[in-house]
């Protein structure tokens, strides 16, 4: 019961983000995540059921609080490619992919930042140049390739 309320907020927004619009909801819900987690792993069925109905309030309140007055999602960024039409997500949290597949199509990859740091140590020469000069721009990952050039 508590997944779903908790992708309503997560897929949206992060906990920073509640912490700068309403600094004592949020304490709460910290709170609460702790006595949610506790009762999961030592309380009785009953401690469990209670908290995971305060833990559903809890993330329902939070959604309300950054919808009234709406708050920008942030819990993903988004990247398009037009030349081939590629879009990616990057976020934490998974279900953020349902969130921008309503908002910005069907079409889009998910990858979270530890993938994106894999992918970037995995191109040398990128990580290199990006280190050197953060201002760097990836404008075209097309051009010559190795047989190309030999063929040349």
């Amino acid at each position: 019961m508590v997944a779903p309320a908790e992708a309503a907020f997560r897929s949206r927004w992060r906990l920073g983000t509640l912490a700068r619009i309403d600094a004592e909801l949020h304490r709460l819900l910290v709170e609460q995540l702790d006595l949610y987690n506790a009762a999961l792993v030592t309380g009785s069925d009953v401690e469990a059921r209670q908290q995971s109905e305060a833990m559903v309030r809890g993330w329902r309140a939070a959604v309300a609080a950054l919808e009234a007055p709406l708050q920008a999602d942030d819990a993903y960024l988004v990247g398009f490619d037009a030349n081939t039409g590629t879009r990616v997500v990057i976020a934490e949290q998974t279900d953020a992919v349902g969130r921008v597949q309503s908002v910005a199509g069907e079409r889009v990859c998910l990858v979270t930042p530890d993938e994106v740091a894999r992918l970037l140590a995995g191109c040398t020469i990128l990580a290199e140049v990006k280190q050197y000069f953060p201002d760097a721009e990836i404008v075209s990952t097309s051009g010559p390739t190795p047989q190309k050039d030999m063929a040349a």
